[in-house]
């Protein structure tokens, strides 16, 4: 068991990595996606009323990407975010209730 808590730099890379080697072995190679690191440590350093938040991610795909693989990239990160932030980092968990998604 870890007595203290894990750095939110560290937090944010973990997950990153995490979400990226996620969504290319789901929807394809092509594509590699990134937090907004600004967004991510002012939601959790920051005191807010209500326990929940909104991320940004940016989305890079090599190919055109219909409104149909959007909507399940969408929902299949909004997923694993909450569940990989739960595993990561149970103390201090927000939920993240949306995603902002910036396309490249």
């Amino acid at each position: 068991m870890i007595d203290h808590p894990i750095p939110i730099s560290k937090v944010y890379v973990m997950l990153n990595k995490v979400l990226n080697t996620l969504v290319r072995r789901k929807f394809g190679k092509h594509y590699s996606i990134r937090l907004n690191s600004l967004c991510f440590i002012a939601n959790r350093t920051n005191v807010f009323y209500s326990n929940t938040c909104s991320e940004k991610i940016t989305l890079k795909s090599l190919k055109p990407i219909n409104m149909k693989e959007l909507i399940q990239i969408n929902e299949f990160l909004l997923f694993y975010i909450d569940t990989t932030l739960f595993c990561i980092n149970s103390e201090f968990y927000i939920e993240v209730e949306e995603l902002e998604i910036i396309i490249i």
